[in-house]
């Protein structure tokens, strides 16, 4: 999907990205990652449940199975950072049309990720603070 997008600004992330990169410690950049995903996680289900649900009627053509587009909801994650993402050009290209709306079309955005976003940011911070910070005190124990 393409356009902005809403996120969480972590002070500090970069001074630690730089310093992961010099330590070359491959286990602490795997650690951060899966922290990364942990913190996205927690918004992924909101997403879902947040996806405009419609049901199948008699005029839809025989491939429309509702329900693509919430199944579509997937987390990505690095090192570096993580992302909730929706649709894929193959099965559910009209996500970004969904989302951010297509007037053309008579479509109004529904953003429903940025929602989901901004309901759980307050988690996902205290989440990520958390779980970094032990990540560090176990490094810095060893």
């Amino acid at each position: 999907m393409a356009g902005s997008r809403f996120s969480v600004q972590v002070e500090g992330l970069n001074q630690l990205k730089r310093t992961l990169r010099t330590l070359k410690d491959k286990d602490l950049s795997k650690r951060v990652r899966e922290v990364n995903k942990a913190a996205a996680e927690l918004v992924q289900p909101d997403a879902r449940r947040g996806v405009p649900q419609r049901t199948k009627t008699p005029k839809d053509a025989k491939k429309y199975r509702p329900g693509k587009l919430a199944k579509s909801v997937k987390v990505v994650a690095s090192a570096n950072s993580a992302a909730v993402k929706a649709g894929t050009a193959a099965r559910s290209p009209y996500a970004g049309a969904i989302h951010f709306g297509f007037p053309r079309r008579g479509i109004k955005p529904n953003r429903f990720l940025y929602r989901a976003m901004a309901r759980n940011s307050a988690q996902v911070s205290e989440t990520y603070e958390r779980e970094i910070s032990a990540v560090l005190r176990k490094k810095l124990e060893s």
